[in-house]
C-alpha cells in the first residue's frame, strides 16, 4: 500500500508542478500584456491632454481675433455712418444750390455777381469742412468731386447768362417754322432730315421760353427721364443740359450736323458725376457720339444706373 500512495502523490506532485508552471507562464504573458496596454493608454492620454491644450489655445486666439475684428468693424460703421451724414448734408446743400441755378435757367434768369458770390461762399464752405484724422484717405476723392461739381456750376452759370440771349436768335427760325406750319402741319418723321432736325430744334427752343403750355411740355420732358432739362445754344449748336438733382450728375447732349451721314447726331459730354464719381461706369465719363435712333438706349441705360445707386 505504501508504494502504491508513494506513486499516487509522485504523480499528484508531478500534475501539481505542471499546472503552477502553466500559469506562472499565463500570468507573465498577461502582465506582459497590461503593461503595454498601460503604456500605450498613458501616451494616448498625454497626447489628448497635448491636443485638448492646443484646441484651447487656438480657440483662445479665435475670440480674441473675432473680438478684434468686431470692434474695429464697429469703428468703421460709425465712422461710416458719421461720413453718411456729412455727405447726406453736404448733397442737401448742393441740391438747394443746383435747383436754384436750374430755376434760374429754366426762367432764363441770368445770375448776377452778388449770385455768384454767394454760390462761392457756399462752396468755400463745402471745401473748409474740418476731416478727422480717419477721413484722410478718402479726403482727396472728395475734393475732386467738389471740384467737379463747382466746374459743372460754373458751367451752368455760363449757360444760364448767355442762354437767353442765344435763343431770341432764332426768332427768325421761328417765323419761317410758324409761316411753313400756317400752310399745313407736316409730321417731323414725314419731313427730310434737314427739316426733322430743324423742327426738334424749333420745339426745343419753344419748351425753353416761359409760356404755360411750353412749360407743361418741359416738365413732361423732365418727368419721363427724371432730370432737369434746359436748352442753351453754344457757338451755333443746338445743346441740351441736363442735371440729376439728387446725385448731382449733369451733362449736355449736343445736336451734330455731320454731312457723311444723313440724320442728325448727338455728342454726349459729362459735366459732373457728382455722387456717381465712384459708382459711374466708364461710358459715362467718356465723351459718346451716338444717332438718334440710339436715344432711347442711352437713357433706359441711364436709368438703369441711377436706378441701381441711388
Amino acid at each position: 500500500m505504501e508504494d502504491l500512495y508513494k506513486k499516487l502523490y509522485a504523480k499528484y506532485d508531478k500534475l501539481k508542478k505542471k499546472q503552477l508552471s502553466e500559469f506562472d507562464e499565463l500570468n507573465k504573458d498577461q502582465e506582459v500584456k497590461f503593461l503595454n496596454y498601460a503604456s500605450v493608454a498613458e501616451e494616448m492620454i498625454q497626447y489628448l491632454k497635448d491636443e485638448n491644450d492646443r484646441l484651447r489655445k487656438q480657440a483662445s486666439d479665435w475670440r480674441s481675433e473675432a473680438a478684434s475684428i468686431r470692434s474695429t468693424m464697429d469703428e468703421q460703421c460709425a465712422e461710416y455712418q458719421k461720413l453718411l451724414m456729412e455727405e447726406n448734408q453736404k448733397n442737401k446743400i448742393l441740391n438747394e444750390e443746383v435747383e436754384k441755378l436750374q430755376n434760374q435757367l429754366q426762367y432764363g434768369l441770368p445770375c448776377n455777381s452778388k449770385d455768384r458770390n454767394n454760390d462761392n461762399v457756399r462752396l468755400n464752405m463745402l471745401e473748409t469742412a474740418q476731416v478727422t484724422p480717419e477721413e484722410s484717405s478718402i479726403a482727396s476723392t472728395r475734393r475732386m468731386v467738389r471740384k467737379r461739381s463747382r466746374e459743372a456750376r460754373e458751367n451752368l452759370e455760363v449757360e444760364i447768362t448767355h442762354g437767353g440771349n442765344d435763343i431770341v436768335g432764332y426768332n427768325d427760325m421761328e417765323e419761317k417754322s410758324a409761316k411753313r406750319s400756317s400752310k399745313g402741319t407736316v409730321p417731323c418723321g414725314d419731313l427730310p432730315n434737314d427739316q426733322q432736325l430743324e423742327s426738334c430744334e424749333r420745339i426745343l427752343y419753344r419748351s425753353a421760353e416761359s409760356g404755360p403750355a411750353n412749360f407743361q411740355f418741359q416738365a413732361l420732358l423732365e418727368y419721363l427721364v427724371g432730370m432737369k432739362l434746359s436748352a442753351v445754344n453754344q457757338n451755333d449748336e443746338v445743346c441740351i443740359s441736363a442735371l440729376h438733382q439728387s446725385s448731382g450728375y449733369a451733362f449736355t447732349l449736343t445736336w451734330m450736323k455731320n454731312e457723311a451721314v444723313e440724320e442728325p447726331e448727338l455728342l454726349y459730354r459729362v459735366l459732373t458725376l457728382g455722387t456717381f464719381e465712384r459708382v459711374a461706369p466708364e461710358w459715362m465719363r467718356s465723351v459718346l457720339m451716338f444717332s438718334m435712333r440710339m436715344w432711347p438706349i442711352f437713357f433706359e441705360r441711364l436709368a438703369c444706373v441711377i436706378k441701381l445707386h441711388r
